[in-house]
């Protein structure tokens, strides 16, 4: 969903709610209508936060010269490069069992963790897709997924 159409539906959850507060102030039940006031203004934060949050474009070029991790999310935007030749993929298990493993991409002393909106399941497809695509570059012999744990 883009801003107009976030805009739009925190106008129209806003008229619907306060048209509702105003006919029940009018009736005599004001507070009714400060209840609604702060509940659009809470909604309308609410839903700008979590849009912002979701908006998150990460893009990772891979050629024999370097590999390029541009991770952008609303506003900001980060770029960091690593040396193909002795990049590795790696997949870090959490500590706690259930919560998901986080995918980094180490090259020297150099790491940056991508794909963090991704599943389990899909970090996992996205760690073989990385460990093939660099495998081209690289200067390890069988280029692997590595695990470690936190």
């Amino acid at each position: 969903m883009g801003a107009g159409g976030l805009l739009t539906l925190i106008a129209t959850l806003s008229a619907v709610t306060l048209a509702l507060a105003t006919v029940a102030a009018w009736q005599g039940f004001w507070p009714v209508l400060v209840i609604a006031v702060v509940q659009v203004v809470l909604l309308g934060m609410i839903l700008v936060r979590a849009w912002k949050a979701a908006w998150t474009v990460e893009t990772i070029t891979i050629d024999s010269d370097c590999i390029a991790v541009l991770h952008e999310r609303y506003a900001d935007s980060s770029r960091l490069e690593l040396e193909p030749a002795w990049a590795r993929v790696i997949l870090k298990q959490p500590p706690v069992r259930w919560y998901p493993p986080s995918l980094w991409l180490r090259s020297g002393q150099t790491r940056v963790e991508v794909g963090a909106f991704l599943n389990c399941g899909e970090k996992q497809e996205m760690a073989q897709a990385l460990c093939s695509a660099i495998g081209r570059h690289s200067s390890w012999q069988h280029p692997k997924i590595e695990t470690e744990t936190e």
